[in-house]
């Protein structure tokens, strides 16, 4: 869903607030909504205000800060992070590593979110790199393995089953005959 004629100025003052807190939470809201490009324009700010201001007053800025990172950094809500880098890659597909440095950043603060996990498999479908994009899911999966979430995802994306006899390869002619096989066998 494309919006047209997007102003960031007049988007900024549509939303009202200088807030970085709740510029994220709208910035958050647009992409879910699927509505990458405001979603961009908002989180863009959020992050220019995180990186500004020096005296944060927000007790929830505060509380969702960090010892080891960048002061900008440790201030910004890991939401922030993940749903900036599917919004880029979204609006510029050709900037998915770009976009999935920031989706890892958001892991770092946050590495059992799985909606992290998710936006990352996102950002790199956008970019088309599905090797990339598997690569993530399977990282996603190996951090929350009874994520129903990620189960779906993996489904939805086609991912392959283990093959049969791990230890030998995908490609193995006993590994090929025993697939086949099983998939004509009758389920019942």
């Amino acid at each position: 869903m494309r919006e047209r004629n997007l102003i960031p100025s007049e988007l900024l003052a549509e939303a009202g607030t200088m807030d970085p807190m709740e510029l994220t939470r709208l910035g958050v809201e647009a992409a879910r909504e699927e509505r990458y490009e405001r979603g961009l324009i908002l989180l863009t700010e959020a992050y220019r205000i995180f990186s500004d201001e020096r005296d944060v007053k927000s007790e929830a800025v505060r509380d969702a800060s960090g010892e080891a990172e960048p002061e900008a950094r440790r201030r910004a809500p890991g939401l922030m992070f993940s749903y900036y880098g599917l919004c880029l890659a979204r609006t510029a597909p050709t900037r998915a590593a770009e976009a999935a440095s920031f989706c890892d950043l958001a892991l770092q603060k946050e590495p059992m979110r799985v909606e992290h996990h998710v936006n990352l498999v996102r950002i790199w479908q956008a970019g088309r790199q599905r090797l990339k994009m598997i690569q993530a899911l399977h990282r996603g999966m190996e951090t929350l393995p009874k994520s129903a979430v990620l189960k779906a995802l993996g489904e939805e994306i086609g991912m392959r089953k283990a093959p049969l006899l791990p230890f030998l390869s995908r490609e193995n002619k006993v590994n090929a005959a025993l697939g086949k096989l099983l998939r004509r066998r009758p389920k019942g």
